[in-house]
């Protein structure tokens, strides 16, 4: 089984309706469809997202084009789910650098989570995700449509590392796995890739 990892698309920042879930803003419309494009010639066999706004947007376009279902999977969902305000990564930067290091410090604690029960979630989204493939999950090639830190949990449980937090994934970014199955390592992972950015619209200069 394949399975690439998509970091939503841009999101809005200043929504006032739904300050701790946003919708995408156009350019994270723009990036949804610039990864639906590329997936769209992949073979995609299945699509899943998280339960949050921005990621399910941006699987809409490919679920559109490939006339395919969502699944929704909880544990897919980022670790601010329960903030009262959705803040990026950029404007947890621009908040100085004092809040930067406590955020890289624990970046679950600082959104008031535990990291033991998040990892065991997101870890547990991927087995399901791998779990409810066909029989024969050889060929099945699906498409997760996440947040940054899960992508941090499973590339970090892939490669051994013991913090989460090793990778900045950028907007609608991919990251590919190979579920690997040897009598040895049943359900080990393969990085194929990390933060794919090749298939997305130039950044324009302000």
């Amino acid at each position: 089984m394949k399975i690439v990892l998509v970091r939503h698309g841009r999101p809005d920042e200043d929504d006032s309706e739904r300050p701790h879930d946003p919708p995408l803003r156009a350019d994270g419309h723009a990036q949804a469809e610039a990864v639906a494009a590329r997936l769209a010639q992949e073979g995609i066999t299945r699509i899943v997202s998280s339960p949050m706004a921005r990621a399910a947007q941006t699987a809409q376009p490919l679920a559109r084009l490939l006339g395919l279902p969502v699944e929704t999977i909880d544990g897919w969902a980022e670790a601010d789910r329960h903030v009262a305000r959705y803040r990026s990564t950029e404007t947890l930067r621009a908040l100085g650098e004092g809040e930067w290091r406590r955020f890289m410090a624990d970046p679950i604690a600082y959104f008031g989570g535990d990291s033991a029960s998040f990892r065991s979630a997101v870890l547990g989204a991927l087995a399901s995700t791998v779990e409810a493939g066909p029989a024969n999950s050889s060929n099945a090639h699906v498409a997760v449509f996440t947040h940054g830190l899960p992508i941090n949990v499973v590339l970090s449980h892939a490669l051994g590392l013991e913090r989460i937090v090793h990778f900045a994934p950028g907007y609608a970014s991919m990251t590919r796995l190979r579920m690997l199955h040897t009598a040895a390592e049943p359900h080990a992972i393969g990085v194929a890739s990390v933060n794919e950015r090749g298939h997305l619209p130039p950044t324009p200069i302000h």
